[in-house]
């Protein structure tokens, strides 16, 4: 009697133990890489802390004063889950140069165990950074462009894509207009994206990319494009980094309700597809820096406003002056 007691008991416990909820087991999340200075020089001992947005949570990255290595090591399903964002707050020791810059967590990541070789390089005073992204844009657009998208502010997309065909061009507009009148002083814009042509027959093909501008009824401005890059497709197949330097040649403003934008058109005399991606797997996102002499878009910053408004003041005293001589 007893051993049937016994035995019975084991039973229950064992499937007691079968239906026993699974605890998932924490894994870690290595994040890693290095911060360079806007030159591209090493920038040793930097500042990083990473905040998850959605928790409020933050934690400060290992860092090491004779390099410019960070890394900080999270747990997956503690501190942070698949979908959430990251925010990055990095800035140099001497505090001269800083960036924020958010990522969304993907599956593929959690499941690697981080994101590895995530580098940052900082931005000057002034300097801004949009990341490319396949969201439809709200408000003015031009009608001349095959597909009309946006670019956001200090936030990187997801490993999304666009693909144009021969001869087609996208545009990818700031994600804010203009609040006011918007000057932009002569600068360089950094633009930096990834491609791949999908036909092997592709080598040598042109990609075109434009600084371009529109008013608050979608209207290219007068002097738009206000600068313009060349580059021919080196491994058609293949992912391949397209670096522009585009330079104004003379001051331009968005006014108020317009935006900039950045045009990729794809050569007419191309056989296959381009894809452009926002955010390839291993690489950095594609993105545009303004130059540092950028005001503040999209409303200028007091100072900028003030300087303005000085100057002014100091033309019409002028030429008030020299009414009264002539009188």
């Amino acid at each position: 009697m007893n051993e049937k007691i016994v035995g019975t008991l084991l039973v229950v416990a064992m499937c007691m133990v079968c239906i026993a909820p699974v605890v998932a087991q924490e894994t870690p999340f290595v994040i890693n890489g290095y911060v360079s200075y806007a030159n591209g020089t090493a920038c040793d001992d930097p500042s990083v802390n990473v905040t998850n947005t959605n928790t409020s949570e933050s934690w400060p990255a290992k860092n090491y004063s004779t390099s410019n290595y960070y890394r900080l090591v999270l747990a997956n399903g503690t501190d942070l889950n698949a979908s959430e964002t990251l925010k990055f707050e990095v800035t140099s020791l001497d505090g001269g140069q800083s960036k924020i810059v958010e990522f969304k967590v993907t599956q593929d990541e959690v499941n690697a165990g981080g994101r590895f070789g995530y580098n940052i390089t900082l931005s000057v005073q002034g300097q801004q950074m949009w990341y490319f992204s396949t969201d439809t844009v709200t408000g003015p657009t031009w009608d001349g462009a095959t597909y009309n998208i946006s670019m956001t502010k200090g936030v990187e997309g997801g490993d999304n894509k666009i693909t144009l065909a021969k001869g087609e061009r996208v545009w990818i507009y700031a994600d804010q207009v203009a609040e006011s009148n918007v000057s932009f002083p002569v600068g360089i814009w950094n633009v930096s994206y990834w491609v791949k042509a999908t036909n092997s027959g592709d080598s040598t093909k042109q990609i075109t990319t434009r600084l371009q501008g529109i008013n608050a009824t979608g209207e290219k401005l007068s002097l738009s494009p206000y600068a313009q890059g060349h580059y021919n497709i080196k491994s058609p197949q293949n992912l391949e980094e397209v670096t522009e330097s585009l330079n104004p040649t003379e001051t331009f403003t968005i006014p108020e309700g317009g935006r900039f934008a950045i045009e990729v058109l794809w050569a007419d005399g191309a056989t296959g597809n381009l894809e452009i991606h926002c955010n390839p797997s291993g690489k950095h996102a594609s993105d545009v820096t303004s130059p540092s002499s950028d005001p503040g878009y999209p409303i200028p910053e007091l100072p900028t406003i003030l300087l303005f408004g000085v100057g002014l003041l100091v033309i019409v005293g002028y030429v008030e002056l020299r009414r009264k001589r002539r009188e």
